[in-house]
């Protein structure tokens, strides 16, 4: 079998099973979708030395001086902006609910950093499942030159799992698409694990209002 083919087998597997995993489980505890992606990840470990010189080897990256420093620099351009306005949109709600003292306590307390050093973790293996692994494979099954479809099926797929909370599957369909496009171009996962973080940490934060430390505690004891 050629690697396409096993590349489709492989997906599609992969597409039934998340599927039927989402329509029987869509309300879990966090801590599973967590397990899950642990598993998964030993997974993509054992079988890194074939992504690397069998999948990703059709897909070489492009000739880049200093990549690391320009997907530094272009994913920074993209994140601080929108964390900027998630944390005004934060004040401003927080400030009419309960004026300067709930912005204080929304916004302004060390839980916050303690948050995202937790989802730093977390975004780094999301980053993993869908862009070393996920995109690798998209681009090996399509034909050479239409890159376009993996980079808009890994980032939509990468919203989807978040349903049925239908705000952030629709924020994260925008973001996934974007990270996406950046690790094709640069091929670097770390300094998109910090937007992903620094992004997630402000939208939940800042949007919604939500402690993250706290509700992770109680889901981690």
């Amino acid at each position: 079998m050629t690697v396409r083919g096993k590349v489709a087998v492989e997906l599609g597997i992969i597409a039934v099973l998340t599927t039927i995993f989402l329509l029987l489980f869509p309300h879990r505890n966090p801590a599973v979708d967590v397990g899950l992606a642990g598993f998964a990840l030993l997974g993509i470990a054992a079988s890194a030395g074939y992504t690397k010189k069998v999948i990703w080897a059709a897909s070489p990256p492009p000739v880049i001086e200093d990549r690391f420093r320009r997907c530094l620099k272009v994913t920074l351009w993209v994140t601080a902006p929108t964390v900027f306005v998630f944390l005004v949109v934060g004040g401003i709600l927080g400030y009419r609910h309960g004026g300067w003292p709930a912005v204080s306590e929304r916004l302004f307390h060390f839980r916050i950093l303690a948050a995202f050093g937790g989802y730093l973790v977390w975004a780094l293996m999301q980053q993993t499942l869908f862009q070393f692994y996920l995109l690798g494979r998209l681009l090996a099954l399509f034909p050479k030159g239409h890159a376009v479809w993996p980079v808009v099926i890994t980032g939509l797929g990468f919203s989807l799992v978040h349903l049925p909370d239908v705000w952030t599957t629709l924020v994260t369909a925008v973001a996934g698409v974007v990270w996406t496009s950046i690790y094709y171009r640069y091929r670097c996962l770390l300094p998109l694990a910090f937007s992903h973080a620094a992004l997630g940490t402000a939208f939940y934060y800042g949007i919604f209002g939500h402690d993250l430390a706290l509700e992770w505690k109680a889901i981690f004891p």
